[in-house]
């Protein structure tokens, strides 16, 4: 990855525009940090290979704004503008964002990029738009998927509809400390229709696996579904290569990213573009 490449996309969004911004933490810096590099790497590489007819393509599910600001006013991109700089372009970038002030303001931030002629931005429920997402897809294409939702938002209907019979690379932000752990026992009493069973998919067991556990401590929850969650897309989707992050503040766990490719390439690709993190500071592991 270019070393000063994020440097450059944040000062090419420095300058207030007067459209809404999202507010972000340090980790949604790293998180974001990460994803450029990814989508560097990946497109660096893929961009024009004969082996995707298709072309290369970008989907953003929850695209929100376009631009974060952190605490300190500093303004930095969102996933959609970091598509839409990529080095070599996207064949198209995908967005959906359910607020309609957000989803316009991203669409006016996209014609501003490079990408203005392959951007799409459809306001609305991005599980009730997957379909329409996945008629934008060509036959051939691999595909870059950003799920960056607040909580259990992403159902796994949507992850396998945009998926399914596809080369799709996932990053999925796995709401366990957010959401799971927080609301589990009224998952467990709400059925299939919870979204903790919406996300999981159908057939997850995760009920017999909470019945079982030895130790309910928040860590050993988060492991164990998480492990599911890679289980299911294995099992029905064809996923291979998996990779996590857990994103944190102050030492205390927010939430988990789970990185997910049908090639081990994909997942070369990731662990390269997650050595170190936005500060600089290498990531090392123990």
């Amino acid at each position: 990855m270019e070393r000063d490449r994020w440097a450059e996309l944040c000062k090419l969004v420095e300058k207030d525009d007067g459209l809404p911004t999202r507010p972000a933490g340090h980790w949604t810096q790293d998180k974001l940090y990460f994803w450029n590099g990814y989508v560097h790497i990946t497109t660096m590489a893929m961009v024009g290979k004969p082996t995707w007819p298709g072309g290369i393509i970008y989907v953003d599910l929850f695209g929100g704004p376009g631009i974060c600001t952190l605490k300190s006013g500093r303004r930095m991109p969102g996933s959609p503008l970091i598509a839409a700089y990529a080095r070599k372009p996207f064949t198209k970038i995908i967005v959906c964002e359910k607020d309609e002030e957000l989803a316009e303001s991203c669409r006016t931030r996209l014609t501003a990029t490079p990408a203005r002629d392959q951007s799409s931005v459809l306001h609305g429920d991005c599980n009730e738009l997957v379909h329409e997402v996945v008629e934008m897809i060509p036959d051939g294409a691999l595909t870059l998927a950003f799920i960056d939702p607040t909580g259990l938002h992403a159902k796994w209907e949507t992850i396998r509809a945009l998926s399914a019979g596809r080369q799709v690379d996932l990053l999925v932000l796995f709401a366990d400390r957010q959401d799971i752990v927080r609301n589990i026992e009224l998952y467990y009493k709400q059925g299939e229709d919870s979204n903790l069973d919406q996300v999981l998919g159908s057939g997850s067991g995760w009920r017999d696996v909470w019945n079982q556990m030895s130790t309910w401590q928040p860590a050993h929850i988060c492991e164990k579904l998480a492990e599911l969650y890679k289980g299911q897309l294995s099992r029905r989707l064809g996923y291979e290569a998996f990779a996590e992050e857990i994103m944190s503040s102050a030492r205390t766990p927010l939430y988990r990213l789970i990185f997910a490719s049908k090639h081990r390439l994909g997942l070369d690709f990731w662990q390269k573009a997650t050595k170190k993190y936005a500060s600089g500071q290498m990531q090392f592991d123990f």
